[in-house]
């Protein structure tokens, strides 16, 4: 392993001992002896095993994501394991948690343990890339995955194969939904809609083959292309073992399925990209460049009253895994008091318990509505979290090793063949047998085996239900003590189910104004701002929070500002890339004409900004002026000027008289344009038009010259004392057009 020069289990042993002591240390003595203890339980596996290469390369992974400064967080049974929590590969404390190791790993267990780490999703392809600089291609390699034909695909591939009009295939494949490639002829029979189609096909001897073929083609392997999250490690003999080609962001991807990495002895790593880490990445970095402050997720405390009042409330909305419908309500009726509970909630909230009653069953326990029904007394200490109620894996396999004294590893082995109906009768058999030697009476037996033969249609891992618990506090915790940073984090990544409308309605209920688009403040994410004392948004009185009042405790020392969330340019619909890049780029603007030269926006874009305010600041921000500055962008013609990025503006002061009155209160060119240099030099415009455009002008120059008032066309030499131009009171020819009756306009 790259890293490592000596014995791999060795640095293992090392690194799991030390992590243990800084893990636990806050923790006191006995807890950091229990977990040492428990270490050393699974560190017999993993060197029973063989796997201690495995822990290194993927905690090696964890620190190199982190050391990008990339949230990371694993999933899965992995979260399980002290030693993944000491090697600070998982957040998820394990003991406190009652997860089983056993879930994950035991000598049972022969096959790779699988590790998922989920991270912030705007940052997947760069720990990607990253990947590859550190271990090198030779070591690492994308995962891919086979695309097969469906019905679209399938037709358009047999209509290029025989020749067909691209047209006509393209309208047969838009005919093609809710029914798949094998069934094409019996929907041509059967399908009313498809009466035209079907005619055509039994006159066209080349339609009919289209449809055989089409039914043939369907669920057979395509292409390949990349998996939305695999990724595959190895020693430097990666190539030998597998063909690779380019993926579609230049990194060489597997040509192997995913299920043959595991026989060939190579590590698949599942990094998966979630928008909720990258929102909450978001709110964290946001905080810490208003105030200077670092927040560590990772280690705020978990027994936050008032963000258990926040989630109890229901206001649950842009939560991780509780702003769902169903999940509001459930959260709602169960009322957490703990962690444990959010583990308990999430656990319930999926399709299997829902189908089999389960939540309804916990809720009524859980409120007294009910007895708990422990069976019988020695699954008391087992279902005591659960109020009776049979949900997790772990508590499956513990009431496999009750009945049968088999040990955790054996018990895994049962419950995933709980699935298997043809391997129920062996398992029961078994279960029978070793319980009655146990001590269990025939009716106690014949109850748990009810639970536990169906709970192949059901059931959570304990251990995914924490990892994915662990977010869901952080995220609450985030909107309870710093809503503005939260909510810019949710409209910036947009991690869950709702529209934006709704997220600005909860930033409103919250007391968090949403600010409208300015050039000058607006940047390509959602930012927050520090709002002046009294601010309230146009035509809107100031918000009250609602209750629980959420509280943000920065910076400390005095009152904490109000803050407020400014819109992100993509907001803007129209608007080009290169458009908001040059707009970040070039803040703050002087003037509208040095918006206009550096920026160099479409008309549409330009007046699109006008339209929804982002010009304001050109205008002293008074609304009223809106139109009088959509209608000078109007006017506007010509090419703006191409002003380079190091250019810096020229300020100084023209000697421009200042006018007062109702006529002169409309928007002056001036007023827009602003002193700069750009202003004091001479346009550069297009010649052929501007010769064009100027005929009629000098046309009338040519016959204002011939005009008696002017003298002779060729006038007598001047003496060398006379006045110039203007010196005398005599008129410059070139006013001749300014005066009234001398000349006809040009048209």
């Amino acid at each position: 392993m790259i890293g490592v020069t000596g014995d791999p289990l060795a640095e293992l042993w090392k690194r799991g001992r030390s992590g243990v002591e800084d893990r636990y240390a806050a923790s006191g003595r006995p807890a950091v002896e229990t977990a040492h203890a428990r270490l050393e339980y699974e560190m017999a596996t993993v060197e029973h095993l063989g796997f201690a290469s495995y822990f290194l390369t993927v905690a090696r992974v964890a620190d190199i994501v982190r050391g990008m400064g990339v949230r990371i967080q694993a999933r899965g049974s992995g979260v399980g394991s002290v030693l993944n929590y000491a090697l600070h590969t998982s957040s998820v404390e394990p003991i406190s948690n009652g997860l089983l190791w056993e879930r994950f790993l035991s000598p049972e267990r022969q096959t790779l343990p699988d590790i998922d780490l989920d991270v912030e999703s705007a940052r997947r392809h760069d720990i990607y890339r990253t990947l590859f600089q550190t271990f090198g291609s030779d070591r690492v390699s994308l995962m891919s995955m086979t695309n097969a034909y469906r019905g679209r695909g399938a037709v358009r591939d047999a209509g290029l194969a025989l020749g067909m009009d691209a047209g006509q295939v393209s309208a047969i494949a838009k005919q093609m939904w809710r029914f798949n490639a094998r069934d094409f002829r019996r929907a041509l029979e059967e399908k009313p809609e498809l009466e035209p189609l079907a005619a055509e096909v039994r006159a066209s001897q080349q339609l009919d083959q289209l449809v055989d073929l089409t039914a043939r083609l369907d669920r057979l392997p395509r292409h390949i292309s990349v998996h939305p999250c695999g990724v595959i490690l190895s020693d430097a003999s990666l190539l030998d073992r597998t063909p690779v080609q380019a993926s579609g962001m230049g990194l060489p991807m597997s040509q192997f399925d995913k299920h043959d990495m595991d026989p060939m002895g190579l590590i698949k790593l599942d990094i998966l990209g979630v928008r909720m880490q990258s929102a909450m990445a978001h709110a964290v970095e946001e905080h810490r460049r208003l105030t200077g402050e670092s927040i560590d997720l990772d280690r705020i405390p978990l027994d936050d009253e008032p963000t258990y009042e926040l989630i109890r409330s229901t206001r649950t909305l842009g939560i991780f895994q509780l702003e769902s419908p169903g999940q509001m309500e459930l959260v709602g009726k169960l009322q957490p008091e703990v962690f444990n509970d959010l583990t308990v909630e999430i656990s319930l909230f999926r399709p299997g318990p829902m189908k089999n009653n389960m939540p309804l069953l916990y809720l009524q326990a859980r409120h007294g509505e009910v007895m708990p029904d422990y069976i019988h007394p020695r699954f008391e200490p087992i279902l005591r979290e659960t109020r009776g109620v049979v949900i997790f894996h772990e508590q499956v396999m513990r009431l496999f090793d009750e009945l049968t004294g088999c040990g955790l590893g054996k018990a895994d082995v049962f419950r995933r063949h709980l699935g298997k109906p043809e391997q129920l009768p062996l398992i029961e058999a078994y279960v029978r047998e070793q319980a009655l030697t146990r001590g269990f009476p025939p009716a106690v037996i014949d109850r748990i085996w009810t639970v536990l033969a169906g709970f192949g249609s059901f059931g959570f891992a304990k251990a995914h239900g924490a990892a994915f618990a662990l977010p869901t506090y952080q995220s609450a915790w985030l909107k309870t003590h710093h809503p503005a940073v939260f909510l810019a984090g949710l409209l910036t990544h947009d991690p869950g189910m709702w529209p934006k409308d709704l997220l600005v309605a909860e930033a409103r209920v919250l007391g968090v104004p949403v600010l409208p688009l300015d050039v000058q403040h607006s940047v390509l994410d959602y930012r927050v701002e520090d709002l002046p004392p009294g601010y309230a948004a146009p035509g809107r009185a100031v918000p009250e929070p609602t209750e629980p009042e959420p509280t943000e405790p920065e910076p400390a020392g005095p009152a904490a500002p109000r803050r407020g969330i400014r819109l992100a340019l993509p907001e803007l619909s129209g608007s080009t890339v290169a458009e908001r890049a040059r707009i970040v780029r070039h803040q703050p603007f002087s003037s509208l004409q040095d918006f206009r030269d550096r920026v160099r926006p479409r008309r549409s874009s330009f007046e699109a900004l006008a339209r929804v305010g982002a010009l304001d600041s050109f205008i002293g921000y008074d609304r009223e002026r809106r139109h009088e500055l959509l209608a000078h962008i109007q006017s506007l013609r010509g090419t703006a000027l191409a002003v380079h990025d190091d250019q810096l503006a020229f300020e100084v002061d023209l000697p421009v008289p200042r006018y007062s009155g109702d006529r002169f209160t409309a928007v002056t060119s001036l007023e827009l344009r602003g002193r700069t240099q750009t202003e004091l030099e001479p346009a550069r415009p297009e010649p052929r038009r501007v010769r064009a455009s100027a005929r009629p002008l000098l046309s009338a120059l040519r016959r204002a010259r011939r005009h008696p008032g002017f003298g002779p066309r060729r006038p007598a030499r001047r003496d060398r004392g006379a006045p110039r131009w203007g010196a005398s009171g005599d008129e410059h020819p070139a006013d001749a057009r300014r005066a009234p009756g001398r000349v006809r306009q040009p048209r």
